[in-house]
């Protein structure tokens, strides 16, 4: 291993040769427009990178295609709405996450739940 920094785009590949993974590199973080892949050649992930955390709209794909997770991430960990979907794409689970916890109402598996009140943004 050596003590360069990371910086500039980058590829990794699957042994079959089809795009593991793409992004940029900024001095030595993760940053920018990232994307990773099924080794099926499906697109799993998409969103963008800061700092080396995701940041800001994301979604994650099975590897059939179908949408599993859409969400928001703020510095790293999830923030505002969240939807997740089960293998056959029906809706699994959506609502509102602030501050690392559920809130406010939340469809979970055909039911409606109310957690506490969303914390307001000052």
């Amino acid at each position: 291993m050596t003590d360069e920094i990371k910086d500039g785009p980058y590829e990794t590949y699957w042994d079959n040769g089809r795009l593991r993974e793409k992004g940029t590199w900024k001095d030595g973080e993760l940053d920018g427009p990232y994307e990773e892949y099924h080794e099926n050649g499906q697109l799993e992930s998409k969103g963008t990178m800061k700092d080396g955390e995701w940041d800001g709209p994301f979604v994650w794909y099975q590897d059939n295609g179908r949408l599993r997770l859409k969400g928001m991430y703020k510095d790293g960990d999830l923030d505002g709405l969240f939807e997740e979907y089960h293998e056959n794409g029906q809706l699994e689970s959506k609502g509102t996450i602030k501050d690392g916890g559920w809130c406010g109402e939340w469809f979970l598996d055909g039911q409606t739940v109310i957690y506490p009140p969303c914390r307001e943004e000052v």
